[in-house]
């Protein structure tokens, strides 16, 4: 099996030698190199430097690399000498658009049956050759991981390796993280994964896929939160043709597409009771109905969870199933806010400025000392990602060489009140939690009677009004 695909290239190519640019016909090529025959070969000597002008979808790039043949031959070779991001954006995609116009698999020749496969359905080899982290796995894998027939399952592996490299961490907290994800992989348990918004949780549910036995299966994921409640039930578990207004042909929901795999439920504090408890008793057979279905269906599924609430503090407000609550915490990930990280931010902003700043074609440095220092200091609220977004605006928005504090565009007045502690000892914002409790917590118990509510709280009855008006709960 040839490690990367050779596809035939029946085009003009245009060679540049010493002596100028030479009309080649060119022959195959693929992401390592392209085979061509040359009239004219005494003007171009054997392992010169050469670039290369090839013309494709109506566009045309100029690759450098370096000349091959063999004795008295008009054929000879050039071997690509580009990075993978350009690769990715020339030859991948000529390669690419070939075999979806061919509809056929370069290394085993089975049909390919839809334009959306990124791996053969037959060998399992890659078929989108325009992902960066693809042709970089590509060119690291040896001869022999080729001969022992290991190499789609190292393929993947680059490419998870390669797509997780944002997931960075030196400090102890998130050694101990990935100790976690390394074990918790190993296993088929439901994991509960826990942090504030932008610390990485959909993150950590991939690593843990990707490591487990179950690699080779989907990972599918649900934003509970992002979708009307009305719509979420028949987003998890499928619907049955005529189920409900709209609903003209049977749709299976993620927990079924997810079959084999891995279904990670982000913001699961978020869905309504009655979900809940179907949710539960999914986790306890691992079958289910589909909406306006009779039918059990099975789904051999690994739930992982997410969520920035406290669940505990849900579970006692009556707001989330204790029995769902200890069914999805068998086993828990807490990811540390990006303030208690130490030096990882630093670390991170590097990573990030590198990565945007190729994307972009910029040619920046670095950061100056007083943008460093203003990184390591701020509090990143918004955490992780909100570090990405602060990183792309500067390099979209900086002319200079190195990205100085301005760039950084990070509110310094907010800065010194986060460092006060301003936030943490904010009287009115932990009265206002305080009293909502009591409020939802009096509400429950005596089923919404204002009398009752009214004497239990030592408080008037038009202030349980407009309690209850305030938080929600008229």
């Amino acid at each position: 099996m040839r490690l990367a695909p050779r596809i035939p290239f029946k085009r003009v190519i245009y060679v540049k030698c010493r002596n100028g640019w030479l009309k080649a016909s060119g022959e195959d090529i693929s992401l390592f190199g392209v085979k061509f025959s040359l009239e004219r070969w005494e003007e171009c000597e054997d392992k010169d430097w050469v670039k290369l002008r090839i013309k494709f979808n109506g566009s045309e790039a100029t690759l450098n690399g370096k000349i091959y043949r063999k004795e008295n031959s008009i054929r000879g070779v050039v071997l690509f000498n580009e990075d993978d991001s350009f690769l990715s954006k020339t030859v991948g995609r000529i390669i690419t658009t070939r075999i979806k116009d061919s509809r056929t698999c370069p290394y085993c020749k089975s049909q390919v049956n839809d334009d959306d496969d990124v791996e053969c359905p037959n060998c399992h080899m890659p078929l989108d050759f325009t992902k960066v982290d693809l042709i970089k796995a590509l060119r690291r894998i040896k001869l022999g991981d080729i001969l022992s027939g290991k190499v789609p399952d190292l393929i993947k592996g680059q490419i998870c390796q390669e797509e997780k490299v944002e997931f960075i961490g030196t400090c102890d907290c998130m050694k101990k993280v990935f100790d976690l994800i390394r074990k918790y992989a190993l296993t088929d348990y439901p994991v509960l994964i826990l942090g504030e918004t932008g610390t990485g949780k959909e993150l950590t549910a991939k690593a843990i896929h990707e490591k487990s036995p179950r690699r080779n299966g989907p990972f599918i994921a649900i934003n509970c939160a992002a979708i009307p409640k009305e719509l979420l039930e028949a987003e998890l578990f499928g619907y049955e043709k005529g189920a409900f207004t709209g609903a003209d042909k049977q749709k299976r929901g993620k927990i079924e597409v997810a079959d084999g795999g891995t279904l990670f439920l982000d913001e699961v504090g978020e869905l309504p009771l009655e979900l809940q408890a179907k949710l539960l008793r999914f986790l306890e057979d691992l079958s289910f109905e589909r909406v306006g279905g009779t039918d059990r269906i099975r789904a051999n599924v690994r739930v992982i969870a997410a969520t920035n609430r406290n669940l505990e503090e849900l579970v006692e407000k009556g707001l989330f199933r204790e029995d769902l609550y200890y069914r999805l915490k068998v086993l828990t990930i807490e990811l540390p806010p990006l303030r208690e990280r130490g030096d990882d931010v630093i670390v991170m902003a590097k990573y990030f400025l590198e990565k945007f700043t190729r994307e972009q074609g910029k040619e920046i440095l670095g950061f100056t000392d007083d943008a460093l220092e203003l990184i390591k200091s701020y509090q990143w609220p918004g955490n992780v990602r909100e570090l990405i977004n602060t990183i792309r605006k500067a390099i979209v928005l900086t002319d200079k060489k190195y990205i100085d504090s301005g760039d950084l565009d990070i509110d310094v007045e907010k800065l010194s009140k986060d460092i006060s502690g301003k936030g943490i000892f904010n009287l009115k914002e932990h009265v206002e939690k305080l009293e909502r409790e009591l409020v939802e917590k009096a509400f429950r118990i005596t089923g919404g009677n204002i009398s009752r509510m009214a004497s239990m709280l030592g408080v008037s009855r038009p202030t349980i009004y407009k309690l209850m008006e305030k938080y929600g709960l008229l």
